[in-house]
């Protein structure tokens, strides 16, 4: 295994590979190389004896007060591992006990101070592709996916009478829906999101350039869904489309939207446009109100383990660091939870504290 800059065969790879999610992009790559916090962008892989790439973890290093973490999963997206299509079950076992082995070596020749990383499948659902006690302590968090493998229309069959009526109102009540990746449209939703930060106690928001380049880059990356009433935006979605599902990441949505019943039928537009089977609407942070929410929207909750790396201190100064860092995470993620809990309204987007704001998997 090696550890370092991404090979130039990487974006080739991880287009086609299993396990793939949004992280993997070239196009999230570059918007976070171009407007992340510095972290410098990594991947793990490892090749055949011909030297064809068989498996691989991408992740970045954030390096502070003379300590370096394994982001493995920037800003909380889930990221891998990734796996060739071609490997039998025999090889990707094989594949992933060498890598973790590899990573193994690595954090503790490093003296790496902690990290995370979100599985996807295949590993989120086989034990045995996922590392051995040792690398790190593995927990596990719920997010709730929409499933629409045998159509919109199954799905919008199976929702609630309720929650079908909500839908059918907000049309009534002049809301329209569509994809709309323009400046204007992507600064109003992020001013609605910043608006909702604010209350949720969160001061660590990634800029409007970071979805700006998103959205600019070739392909179809990402593309911003924005809900509009008598001209004005109500609320807007930011879906992730670079992995094997819709990832619905980010969004903002003001009072107007509640009132109009506009973010529920905005992601039912959503569900109806993006070309997925699965719509993962991500973390909820424990809240119950967006746990119902999302529920009310036919999603069904799914176990995401998620692995927090050992720390390997070299020092008594590392040490200290560590632990400090920890405990600095654990109060803001207490924080903001509390905070959002205490403000959140029934049709609040999915993008709260205690998710990707907050540095768990959202």
């Amino acid at each position: 295994m090696t550890l370092g800059a991404p090979p130039p065969d990487i974006d080739a790879f991880a287009a086609g590979a299993i396990g793939r999610s949004f992280a993997a992009d070239p196009a999230f790559r570059a918007a976070f190389e171009r407007h992340g916090p510095g972290w410098r962008w990594w991947t793990a892989t490892l090749r055949d004896e011909a030297g064809v790439l068989v498996a691989a973890l991408p992740g970045a290093v954030e390096r502070r007060f003379g300590g370096a973490w394994l982001r493995l999963a920037p800003y909380g997206v889930p990221a891998g591992p990734l796996f060739a299509p071609g490997l039998d079950a025999a090889g990707r076992l094989a594949a992933a006990a060498a890598l973790w082995a590899g990573l193994d070596d690595h954090v503790r020749r490093a003296g790496i101070l902690g990290g995370d990383l979100a599985f996807t499948r295949p590993a989120a659902v086989d034990v045995a592709l996922r590392p051995r006690a040792g690398l790190g302590v593995e927990r596990s968090d719920a997010a709730h996916v929409i499933d629409v493998g045998a159509g919109y229309e199954a799905w919008h069959a199976s929702l609630r009478k309720r929650a079908r009526q909500q839908l059918t109102k907000a049309e009534r009540l002049g809301v329209t829906v569509g994809v709309d990746c323009g400046a204007e449209a992507l600064a109003a939703v992020h001013a609605l999101h910043l608006e909702q930060v604010r209350r949720w106690g969160v001061r660590d928001v990634r800029p409007v350039a970071f979805y700006r380049a998103l959205l600019d880059a070739p392909g179809d990356a990402a593309r911003l869904w924005v809900a509009r009433a008598d001209g004005a935006v109500l609320c807007g979605v930011l879906v992730l489309l670079g992995g094997e599902d819709a990832y619905v990441w980010w969004s903002g949505s003001g009072l107007e939207a509640r009132r109009r019943l506009a973010f529920p039928y905005l992601l039912s537009r959503v569900v109806a446009e993006c070309g997925r089977g699965i719509v993962n609407l991500g973390f909820s942070g424990r809240q119950d109100r967006l746990t119902d929410f999302k529920e009310q929207m036919g999603a069904q909750p799914v176990a995401v383990p998620i692995l927090e790396l050992t720390p390997r201190p070299r020092t008594p100064y590392h040490a200290l660091l560590a632990a400090a860092r920890a405990a600095a995470r654990d109060w803001r993620s207490r924080r903001a939870a509390a905070a959002a809990a205490a403000v959140a309204p029934a049709s609040a987007p999915t993008d709260a504290p205690g998710e990707a704001e907050a540095g768990a998997p959202a």
